[in-house]
């Protein structure tokens, strides 16, 4: 199967603000255009990860998981950055997951979880790709 397109920023249902996007849909789409992979980015969550992962497998889909998040500009806290974060492997999962977990406890701002500059350097990055 081709990779010709692959849409590496996808909103679901579970980016409560601005997501329509059910994931079945997401996926018989994915699958129906011939697309080899399709990742789910969330906004600041992972809600939806076990769900996409299993209908991409059960398609024939290779599911990439993410997440669209918030990172605190020091400048100005209230012009936050925005980072796609893509996971490369088990590693990268968990250390999202950590991420959006802290973000969501130590940082909220502006009703968002914001990640830190920061915590990159003591989270570290192994298995992410921004």
């Amino acid at each position: 199967m081709s990779a010709g397109f692959i849409h590496l920023r996808v909103h679901s249902e579970f980016s409560i603000v601005d997501g329509l996007t059910r994931i079945d849909d997401l996926v018989r789409t994915a699958a129906a255009d011939g697309q080899g992979a399709v990742a789910l980015t969330d906004s600041a969550n992972l809600f939806g990860a076990v769900r996409f992962y299993s209908a991409a497998r059960k398609a024939g889909v290779k599911p990439i998981l993410g997440c669209d998040a918030w990172v605190e500009n020091p400048a100005d806290r209230d012009q936050p950055h925005r980072l796609l974060l893509l996971v490369q492997d088990r590693e990268g999962y968990l250390r999202l997951c950590r991420l959006i977990s802290r973000a969501w406890l130590e940082n909220q701002h502006l009703n968002r979880a914001m990640m830190r500059p920061e915590w990159f350097d003591s989270e570290g990055t192994v298995g992410l790709i921004a």
